[in-house]
């Protein structure tokens, strides 16, 4: 049996996967699974990829020289703080004192709670990531909140490992040490702002806090902290889906500041309150609306951006370039001009240097002409139950 990625992939972004069909479909998602494997070929691929992972683990493990290098030191002792402070609320990370006995005595002595069987493999999968990959990158403070969510669900060291490494092919540009992958993500973010609600990009100029550094802890770590653990999980896989952008995460992001547009624009003044207030949010959030939200700012910003490029090409301007375009300051001025002397209407859609691609799951584009004005498309996906064994 052999599983339709469009149908599972539309399946899931429209309602989540059931906590028994997560551990196979997370497979599928992340690349671990061919969408085309068999289960003679999945199973081959489980048991290759565990005997992989033992080998892995064994080379560092083993090798009593290297644990005596500074690099592997200073990692262990950076792994060891992260992990012990990950999702300690939770029941599956909580502290057993038979691993070198209980919070109070370690926080005394070691100014760190106690350990578990759970945390001391999420340390290993940690330590082994940093030797696969220390070529490129290795691991990086805040890489543990991205692998708890992981290893709740398969609690089982190969597979947590090959999972969170997959997760890690999408998520590296975060954690590069120049910033340059969470500066894109930011400017990006300011684009669609300005795109999808110019009142709020003007507020947050006015502000000093177009820089969307409010949003930076949000997109770093997939707003591991903004939602309950549940909701995480869920939103993780229908970002996974790419079903209609490969950065729908930013669009989730968008919707959030536009519910609260109003606030901040009547309220909030500086940067530190505009990064305060966003960042009291955790908690707060309702997961069903921001994915209801963020699916109508994906529609609005894709019409805006297919009638300014409708515009553009009509009067023979340039159209959306990338903000590593070497024709970036030509646009820029293009634009300056187009929009001094275009009609009041024209001037509301901001004529931005961001670069849009279509989706083959975005929705016909025959829908966008029909649109007047500022009106938003109806979205093609309704929010559903989970996908369930019985659904599959």
């Amino acid at each position: 049996m052999t599983a339709d990625s469009d149908t599972v992939c539309r399946a899931v972004f429209a309602g989540g996967i059931e906590e028994d069909m997560r551990p196979l479909v997370w497979k599928y998602l992340l690349s671990i699974y061919p969408w085309s494997s068999t289960e003679r070929e999945r199973q081959a691929i489980d048991k290759e990829k565990a005997d992989e992972y033992w080998i892995l683990k064994s080379k560092w493990l083993n090798d009593q020289e290297l644990k005596e290098t500074p690099d592997f030191i200073e990692q262990t002792s950076r792994i060891e703080k992260d992990v012990l402070r990950t999702d300690r609320t939770l029941p599956l990370f909580a502290t057993d004192s038979g691993f070198g006995g209980g919070d109070e005595a370690n926080i005394s002595e070691h100014g760190l709670p106690g350990s578990s069987a759970s945390l001391e493999k999420m340390k290993d999968i940690l330590m082994t990531f940093h030797r696969y990959d220390q070529g490129v990158l290795g691991y990086v403070q805040g890489m543990s909140d991205l692998l708890a969510p992981i290893y709740s669900v398969y609690q089982d060291e190969p597979t947590t490992f090959w999972a969170f490494t997959a997760f890690m092919k999408r998520m590296r540009s975060h954690f590069l040490r120049d910033q340059s992958g969470m500066q894109d993500e930011l400017s990006t973010m300011a684009q669609l702002v300005e795109i999808a609600n110019p009142r709020l990009h003007k507020h947050l100029v006015q502000c000093d806090a177009d820089n969307m550094f409010c949003c930076y802890r949000w997109l770093l770590i997939w707003f591991k902290r903004e939602f309950g653990f549940e909701d995480v999980l869920r939103l993780w896989e229908v970002l996974w889906t790419d079903y209609l952008t490969d950065r729908f995460v930013l669009f989730v992001a968008l919707a959030i500041l536009q519910r609260h547009a109003d606030v901040i624009i009547d309220h909030l003044r500086s940067p530190e309150e505009v990064l305060k207030y966003v960042q009291d949010l955790s908690d707060t959030i309702d997961l069903n609306d921001a994915l209801k939200g963020a699916e109508m700012c994906f529609y609005k910003v894709r019409f805006r951006v297919n009638a300014v490029e409708q515009i553009r090409k009509s009067r023979n301007l340039p159209l959306f370039v990338s903000s590593i375009s070497d024709d970036e300051p030509a646009a820029a001025a293009a634009v300056k001009e187009e929009n001094e002397e275009s009609s009041s209407a024209d001037a509301e859609v901001p004529l931005m240097t961001f670069e849009w691609e279509d989706n083959q799951n975005s929705g016909s584009g025959e829908k966008d002409p029909l649109l007047k004005g500022d009106e938003t498309p109806e979205s093609d996906i309704s929010r559903t139950p989970p996908l369930t064994s019985s659904r599959g």
